[in-house]
Order: structure tokens, then C-alpha cells, then sequence
């Protein structure tokens, strides 16, 4: 298959999320690729039933991330996470940012923010260019020259690689757009843990990734607030 646009998806034991994000695709219109961690559940017999290429690759989001673009054949790029569902009329949303040339991404709900009024006013805050308030959840639209020529992803970061390849995207491209409409993310973290405690760990994380903290303090840090 030959198209147009590319959405790539990363994915690790994700059977319970992946098919709700897979229906909202315009499956006739793009290609998905769904580069796998090495699921030991139906992930992967699920992402072929809805026509979706399989690659395999290392586990570890950037990696998988640039595994499948590897194994792309559009000409623009859609990065989603397995638990995110785009919203109505993807396609025409993709095609409009296309036109203007510009990545872009869109603003996150979360799927059950009704019930927590933290989880709205942080989606709202997805619309501004705010490095704490900017989730990889939100997804990144941009083409196959821009992606190549940044390098892609950074393999060496398990934490923020979305993060840093937005920032080095939006200097070398000369801005980002945000999108019409909110992609909407599964809010699970968030209600384990606790909205506003799981936020002011990212905000921390966030804070000391730019103070030059190196990678493995900041996965300690992860792995303390969310073990």
C-alpha cells in the first residue's frame, strides 16, 4: 500500500485500547503501521485484522517509533500512541496542516476528565505552547523530509523523546500549528495516582530534563511515582 499518509503507532500489550483507536482511522484513505515491543497479548493478531502493517521492533517508544517509520510509505507522518483516539474527520484535519506545510499536533482531552475538573483545565492548557502542559499523547503530524532530516527519534531517551523531537522539529521547521479538535487519551495514570500528583511529577520530570538531568535519574523518578 502506497499512500499519502503514514500513521504510525507503537505499541506493547495494548489489545484493550487498540482497537477503538484503529476504528477511528480512516483506514481507507491511510496506511497504519503498528511497530510492536514484543506484545505477549493479541496486539498484534488485532492490528492485522484491521489491515494494519506489523513490524517488530526493540521495545522502547523511540525505537519503535523510528522502526515504523522505517517501514512507512507516505510522504507525511502521523505519530499516535495505541491508547489515543483521533477525532472526526482525521483525514481533513491531516490534509489542512498538510497544505500549510507546518507540523502540527492537537490539543488532548482526557476520556473521563467529567469526573476530575484537574484532568479539564489540563487538556485545555494542551492548546498553548506550554513545555509542561504539552503531552506526547498529543500526537505529531509532519512530513516524511521534516522527520528524516531531524535525525527522528532519540534513542537513547526513554522519557521525553517527544518532547525533544517537537522542540528540535518547531526550530527547524519555524513554528508548529495546533489543530482543530482534541485527540482523546485514556486518563488512567492520572486517577491511580492521583490527577494533581501525577501532573507535578511530569512537571518535575519536565523541569530537570531541561536543567540536564541525565536519562536515568529521570526514569528513577518515573519509575518511583508510578511503580
Amino acid at each position: 500500500m502506497n499512500s499519502w499518509c503514514s500513521v504510525i503507532i507503537p505499541t506493547l500489550n495494548e489489545e484493550r485500547h487498540l482497537p477503538d483507536t484503529l476504528r477511528r482511522l480512516p483506514l481507507e484513505e491511510v496506511e497504519v503501521v503498528i511497530s510492536d515491543g514484543g506484545s505477549s497479548d493479541n496486539t498484534r493478531q488485532i492490528a492485522r485484522s484491521f489491515g494494519a502493517i506489523v513490524v517488530v521492533s526493540p521495545p522502547g517508544r523511540a525505537r519503535q517509533l523510528n522502526t515504523g517509520a522505517r517501514a512507512a510509505s507516505g510522504q507525511w507522518f502521523y505519530f499516535l500512541h495505541a491508547d489515543t483516539t483521533p477525532p472526526q474527520n482525521l483525514s481533513l484535519h491531516l490534509r489542512a496542516a498538510a497544505q500549510i506545510g507546518l507540523p502540527a499536533r492537537f490539543a488532548v482531552r482526557f476520556d473521563r476528565e467529567d469526573e476530575n475538573r484537574w484532568l479539564a483545565l489540563f487538556g485545555r492548557m494542551s492548546k498553548y505552547d506550554v513545555s509542561v502542559f504539552r503531552f506526547g499523547d498529543q500526537s505529531l503530524f509532519l512530513s516524511r523530509e521534516q522527520f528524516q532530516s531531524s535525525g527522528g527519534y532519540r534513542e537513547d531517551h526513554e522519557l521525553m523523546e517527544g518532547h525533544e523531537l517537537a522542540r528540535r522539529i518547531e526550530k527547524s521547521a519555524g513554528g508548529f500549528r495546533v489543530m482543530n479538535g482534541a485527540v482523546t487519551t485514556s486518563s488512567r495514570r492520572y486517577l491511580r495516582y492521583g490527577v494533581v500528583f501525577t501532573q507535578l511529577v511530569f512537571v518535575l520530570i519536565v523541569a530537570l530534563y531541561y536543567s540536564g538531568i541525565p536519562q536515568r535519574r529521570l526514569v528513577e523518578i518515573y519509575k518511583w511515582a508510578f511503580s
